[in-house]
């Protein structure tokens, strides 16, 4: 047999093979009475609507009822001790340690000795006055190369009754919350309020959620992603998260 006729004879056979299978796919799956019959064990998927909406629905009621169980459930990682102070906090320290390394919050913090005024020749520290008191401009070191920066509302002419740190929504700035900008209603102004009753108060700034700054690529590619999510997915890589860092 030649080279020409092996090769004819392949072909022949290829073509028969492939004509075979094509009849016993069509055999089998266009049969009305084999493409209805349900595996062993299942039953045919008879759900009307969009399942995508259902699958939503589906997940959100499982997580809320394992939101509800978890109540009764919590008592068991917990074994609080009120007997004292010192006790109470040797009691959770074990859930605080666990908390902090779900946030990603482990890493050697600074050491805080007293809050730096954040200010230019241009520019004061002293940014406003209020009811008895002044506020600052004030930032301080958390990490390795980080520094948080915030406001800071001091009584004047009188020893703070407290120390308190307000902490805003991510969408109010600390001079939302302390009533030197628009943006929150005044009855809301919960730090411009602690510091009219005598308090000392520390307003950290928080990342917003707007995308002004979510650019890939080395200033390459904006993006549309919120800075809270922007930083989340990185931080993320690395074990931390952006509450973490807060």
């Amino acid at each position: 047999m030649t080279r020409f006729e092996r090769g004819i004879s392949l072909v022949r056979l290829w073509t028969w093979d492939f004509g075979l299978w094509t009849f016993l796919w069509v055999a089998l799956f266009t049969n009305p009475l084999v493409a209805a019959e349900p595996f062993p064990g299942t039953k045919p998927l008879e759900i009307e609507g969009d399942l995508a909406d259902l699958m939503v629905v589906g997940i959100d009621r499982f997580l809320l009822k394992q939101i509800d169980a978890s109540v009764e459930r919590r008592s068991r990682y917990w074994k609080r001790d009120f007997s004292s102070a010192e006790k109470y906090n040797a009691s959770v320290a074990e859930n605080r340690q666990h908390l902090a390394k779900i946030l990603g919050a482990f890493d050697p913090r600074e050491a805080v000795t007293a809050l730096e005024y954040v200010e230019t020749t241009s520019q004061k520290a002293l940014v406003g006055r209020g009811d008895g008191y002044e506020v600052y401009a004030v930032r301080w070191p958390v990490l390795r190369g980080m520094t948080g920066e915030g406001l800071l509302l001091v009584p004047v002419d009188k020893k703070p009754v407290a120390d308190v740190v307000a902490v805003p929504d991510a969408d109010q700035t600390p001079e939302m919350i302390v009533g030197l900008v628009p943006g929150v209603e005044p009855e809301a102004q919960f730090a411009r309020r602690l510091a009219e009753s005598g308090c000392r108060v520390v307003v950290p700034m928080l990342i917003d959620r707007a995308d002004t700054f979510s650019i890939a690529g080395g200033g390459a590619r904006p993006t549309n992603q919120p800075h809270r999510e922007f930083i989340y997915r990185q931080a993320f890589e690395m074990g931390r998260h952006i509450i973490g860092y807060e």
